[in-house]
């Protein structure tokens, strides 16, 4: 049987890989925080108990730290999405990118250590242990969450780290494009930038979820 001629691999096509991959995770992280918001929101209404939420926040607290570093360091370039602002912007906002990127997925990784210990000692609390449907079924959420994307498996780190790496050599590409061709290096730019704000917008909007729910917590118990 004859096989079929290796297809020649062109530029375009590998950046178009390397995209997808960038959209896919990025989409991906913002499906994990997600979860672990509603999650987090049955938890923090069953169980108000003030000693129950200074464990439990601290041991969340860390996991959210990662998602704001995250965004943290993605924002910038979400404000390039115009021609105008791109040309303006990109020089600024892709240095700021280069500069930090490594340092946030230390971030992430150092975060993951830290649940992981807290994690061990919070699962002995009564209240993970209880029968009724909805908590029960609510830790177990959050268990499956913590001990694969977090713990173990640091799914999340690595999903972080495969968004940087991968963004990292596209933003040099669009920076040697822009040298010959400013209008086709701002389409790749917002091809792949424009396809994650939605994404990063939607972890945007659930750490300030998450922000108002310990406000309330603690306006409670004031």
């Amino acid at each position: 049987m004859q096989l079929p001629l290796q297809l020649a691999v062109t530029t375009e096509e590998i950046v178009m890989g390397k995209e997808f991959k960038v959209i896919k995770e990025t989409a991906t992280i913002s499906s994990t925080l997600a979860e672990l918001v509603a999650v987090n929101r049955i938890i923090c209404h069953e169980i108000p108990s003030a000693d129950f939420r200074a464990e439990y926040d601290s041991l969340l607290g860390d996991i959210f730290n990662s998602y704001q570093a995250f965004l943290d360091l993605m924002t910038p370039l979400t404000q390039c999405l115009q021609l105008a602002t791109f040309n303006e912007q990109f020089a600024a906002a892709s240095q700021q990118f280069e500069e930090n990127y490594q340092a946030t997925h230390s971030i992430s990784r150092v975060n993951a250590e830290f649940t992981f210990e807290k994690y061990l000692q919070f699962r002995k609390r009564k209240e993970t242990k209880t029968s009724y449907p909805p908590i029960k079924a609510a830790f177990e959420r959050l268990h499956d969450l913590i001990d694969k994307w977090i713990d173990n498996d640091i799914w999340l780190a690595m999903s972080m780290d495969t968004v940087f790496k991968f963004l990292a050599q596209i933003l040099v590409e669009v920076k040697d494009l822009q040298k010959k061709d400013p209008e086709a290096a701002f389409d790749l730019y917002n091809s792949c930038i424009g396809a994650i704000a939605p994404y990063l917008a939607m972890i945007d909007s659930c750490l300030d979820s998450v922000a108002e729910q310990i406000s309330m917590a603690e306006m409670a118990e004031a």
